[in-house]
């Protein structure tokens, strides 16, 4: 033990004070023997112990640091005890090591820190590397410290360009999504490492996007329908029977390209060789409701509102929330505060809950359309899917001709088989690129637009049927339904206090309605002219209902890029359908006030 230092043969530590710093570098090798230290820590103490006892030093205490990366010091706990102590107490002369690398990947660092121990009278000795400190020694020592740190980052590019490489075939470089698992397949022999989904979270996970995708669930109510399905994170030592699913969690489930197939990796995406646990369809209608809830403002508080997110201030644009006031009596009152005067920056004043309940409802005539504008769009709806049934019959033509075609060269392919001027790999090639292009024809051919058709036709009835009366429809559901009815029909109600108590700025109409509302009334929303029922009388004052000054619809194109493209509810899904069944839970609802 006396070749890598000499200053130990001329006793220079003898009866010294020495401390033993011992690292490994993953947590992993912690876990890998009988010995819950593992391997490597026992077996670096045992060759500085020996260097110890050889140097005449005596170990008076030792500092251990389990699965922390050594490329900065400042993120080990036990290294920086350990330099503490030897600045505070001084009772220490040497730090013992197994090897440099051990305590040092940065070059920067290793200099500092070396040049603080000179100071302080405390030499720094490797078992494995002759670093004495002799003018040789130091000179080896920056050496090995360079090298090291060059070693680091070698080693992290390669481990880099290879998981990149992986994520380029479809593979997974990262840790595995909940809802797959690791798996090891044989092939031709061979072990190959992929990912299949797991059969117990799997489904649970698909359920997260379907139930979603219905825009009648919060982050919280789906975590609880989440829970009580009993989905729950994967197993860990900690938690051995995991632990349930964190809203957080959710969003970032919810948002990841994975489950549609994807590997997203360093802001590229490629395509995975995993299954797909959503379709393209229920990933994007998921998609379209966080960006909508996103839009409307709606947060989990604790008192929750039919109205919340949707309601805003015309002064500062801000939104409204619900603020509670105490009477003396002890009685409570529930009113709408604008967020910009909660900061000081607006001065609109607070306005009650049940005025603005009651305002809201009355606003809901503005949007309703005669028999005249109803036919003026089932006119205009019957026009375009014409058109579309038109087209739909010439891309099947065109697609069924293409089918013919690659068919027609597959055979030439297949009588070429055996030929010796024609490798047997290249044909096997192409006739497998034109079997799986006659696959993709073949699934467009499958894919009916005959009932997305149905679908939207269907769909627009309903709407007009509402819009006929929805100010009656409105009073007449629950809270519950009220909430989604103004989620489809409005993006914002912009309210004031007018003479009378609140009143309705500006509205801006939902990606739902405005189409028809722009089908339906076209000079109105050309010129920005109120309808006609743009006021209305209760409880003994005129309610003015809107503003003049803005039109009801944006200047976008009358045609969405697919026709009627807006309308992706399903009939199911629209609450107003099951209005007249709901009629005496409603009557039963408690206002919030």
């Amino acid at each position: 033990m006396r070749g890598p230092n000499s200053k130990a043969s001329s006793g220079a530590w003898h009866a010294g004070r020495a401390v033993l710093y011992l690292r490994v570098s993953d947590p992993k090798q912690v876990n890998t023997d009988y010995d819950p230290e593992g391997n490597s820590i026992p077996a670096q103490r045992k060759a500085c112990a020996a260097l110890a006892a050889d140097l005449g030093l005596t170990v008076v205490d030792e500092y251990v640091e389990p699965g922390r990366s050594a490329k900065a010091i400042d993120r080990r706990p036990a290294f920086g005890a350990m330099m503490e102590r030897v600045r505070t107490r001084g009772d220490v002369d040497v730090i013992l090591i197994y090897m440099r690398s051990r305590i040092f990947r940065n070059a920067t660092d290793a200099a500092l820190t070396r040049r603080e121990l000179k100071g302080l009278g405390v030499s720094l000795l490797s078992v494995k590397d002759p670093t004495a400190e002799t003018i040789s020694g130091e000179m080896l020592a920056g050496i090995l410290d360079v090298v090291n740190e060059f070693q680091s980052k070698a080693a992290g590019d390669d481990i880099a360009y290879k998981m990149e490489a992986m994520a380029q075939r479809g593979g997974t470089p990262n840790r595995t999504r909940l809802g797959y698992l690791n798996s090891v397949e044989t092939i031709e022999g061979r072990s190959v490492r992929t990912v299949v989904p797991d059969p117990e979270r799997a489904p649970l996970v698909r359920m997260l996007f379907e139930r979603y995708a219905t825009g009648q669930y919060t982050f919280a109510q789906l975590r609880e329908a989440a829970t009580t399905a009993g989905l729950r994170t994967r197993p860990t030592k900690r938690y051995p029977a995991g632990t349930p699913v964190s809203m957080h969690t959710l969003g970032r489930i919810l948002r990841d390209r994975y489950y549609l197939g994807k590997v997203p990796y360093k802001g590229r995406e490629y395509d995975g060789r995993h299954e797909p646990l959503v379709t393209a369809e229920l990933f994007n209608r998921v998609q379209e409701v966080l960006y909508q809830q996103r839009q409307a403002g709606v947060r989990e508080r604790k008192w929750d509102h039919f109205l919340k997110g949707l309601v805003r201030c015309p002064r500062c644009k801000q939104r409204l929330t619900i603020e509670r006031g105490k009477s003396k009596t002890g009685r409570f009152y529930f009113y709408y505060l604008c967020l910009g005067r909660a900061h000081g920056e607006c001065d609109l004043p607070r306005l009650p809950v049940t005025a603005v309940e009651d305002h809201v409802a009355v606003h809901w005539a503005t949007i309703a359309l005669t028999s005249a504008e109803a036919d003026e769009v089932r006119s205009h709806l019957a026009a375009v899917l014409e058109a579309e049934e038109r087209t739909s019959k010439a891309m099947r033509d065109q697609l069924t001709r293409e089918r013919g075609r690659l068919e027609a060269q597959e055979d030439q392919y297949v009588e070429l088989v055996g030929h010796p001027d024609w490798p047997a790999d290249k044909l096997t090639a192409k006739i497998r690129d034109l079997r799986l292009k006659k696959t993709a024809i073949d699934e467009q051919l499958d894919r009916s637009d005959a009932a997305e058709l149905v679908q939207a036709r269907e769909t627009v009835e309903i709407l007009l049927e509402f819009l006929a009366d929805p100010k009656a429809v409105y009073r007449r559901v629950a809270d519950a339904d009220r909430k989604v009815l103004n989620q489809i029909c409005f993006a914002g109600l912009y309210l004031d206090r007018g003479t009378h108590g609140p009143r309705i700025e500006r509205s801006e109409h939902g990606s739902v309605v405005e189409p028809l509302l722009k089908l339906a009334r076209p000079r109105k929303a050309r010129s920005g002219a109120a309808p006609e029922n743009n006021a209305a009388t209760e409880n003994g004052f005129q309610k003015p209902m809107g503003s003049n000054n803005e039109p009801y619809v944006r200047e976008v194109g009358v045609e969405p890029t697919r026709p009627f493209g807006h309308w992706h509810l399903k009939p199911a899904r629209l609450p107003f359908r099951h209005s007249r069944s709901r009629a005496a839970e409603s009557e039963a609802q408690v206002p919030l006030a």
